[in-house]
């Protein structure tokens, strides 16, 4: 893994007082994929490339997007838990390792080197005032990532014939990061469990408001949370991630 500073990587954890533990792995994308491939290698045309290069740069996009959802954390003046902190400390070395995953396939892919490829996603606008609304306070921040988690484990799981084909080292490395989204999923929701008991009856009416924006919202403008465009993205299918948020909470499958 490169040895650079990101969001997220230098964040002091205060002493827990409860006995919340993040579930995690690490793991390095560098270690998983081929050192070198080609297009040709991965059995992709060039017509091939061409139709999935929107599913490539969104996901690209959206796991580098956790470096400006980390930011905006850092100034928004929400009083996090050290729980939380805990959490988002492996969340964004996370993220990072998917996003240098994808970044080095899109390069690799489209012909660019990964430095042009950083820069293009650095000049991107950023807007989080479109969704600041669902950011008032940590339990609400808690089921957005929840909410963003469980839909992005479900939308790389239907990705996994595709990384098949590519090869054996390509499906063990998305299997990886699908479980790392399902591990980020379940610790947002244990924090929401131990600390928001009381709260829990609020959660299918925010996920009512997620699933709003997300079928009748505005543009994604680079905020890692409600990224969700393509074809995978239904209302059936985010029917089904509120389902799957619910269930764990104890508020049967109401959206």
């Amino acid at each position: 893994m490169e040895k650079v500073s990101y969001c997220g990587d230098g964040i002091v954890v205060p002493h827990l007082s409860s006995r919340y533990v993040v579930k995690s792995e690490r793991w390095d994308s560098h270690q998983i994929l081929p050192v070198r491939f080609t297009r040709a290698e991965m059995g992709i045309s060039s017509q091939d490339a061409t139709q999935m290069h929107g599913l490539f740069w969104n996901d690209l996009c959206s796991e580098y997007d956790a470096e400006n959802f980390c930011r905006y954390l850092e100034v928004s003046g929400i009083k996090l838990s050290p729980e939380f902190l805990a959490l988002e400390r492996v969340w964004r070395y996370d993220e990072r390792n998917h996003y240098l995953g994808f970044r080095k396939i899109y390069a690799m892919l489209y012909g660019d080197n990964e430095e042009s490829v950083a820069e293009m996603l650095a000049v991107r606008p950023v807007d989080f005032a479109p969704i600041a609304p669902f950011f008032v306070d940590e339990f609400t921040i808690l089921l957005v990532m929840a909410y963003d988690e469980i839909a992005t484990t479900r939308s790389y799981h239907e990705d996994y014939p595709m990384y098949k084909a590519f090869g054996m080292q390509f499906f063990k490395w998305i299997q990886l990061v699908t479980r790392d989204e399902a591990f980020h999923f379940h610790n947002c929701l244990e924090i929401v469990k131990l600390r928001y008991p009381d709260r829990i009856r609020e959660v299918p009416k925010v996920i009512e408001r997620l699933m709003e924006w997300d079928l009748h919202g505005g543009t994604y403008q680079g905020t890692f949370v409600l990224d969700h465009e393509g074809k995978y993205f239904t209302e059936d299918f985010l029917l089904g991630c509120a389902g799957r948020i619910n269930a764990y909470l104890g508020q049967g499958v109401r959206a």
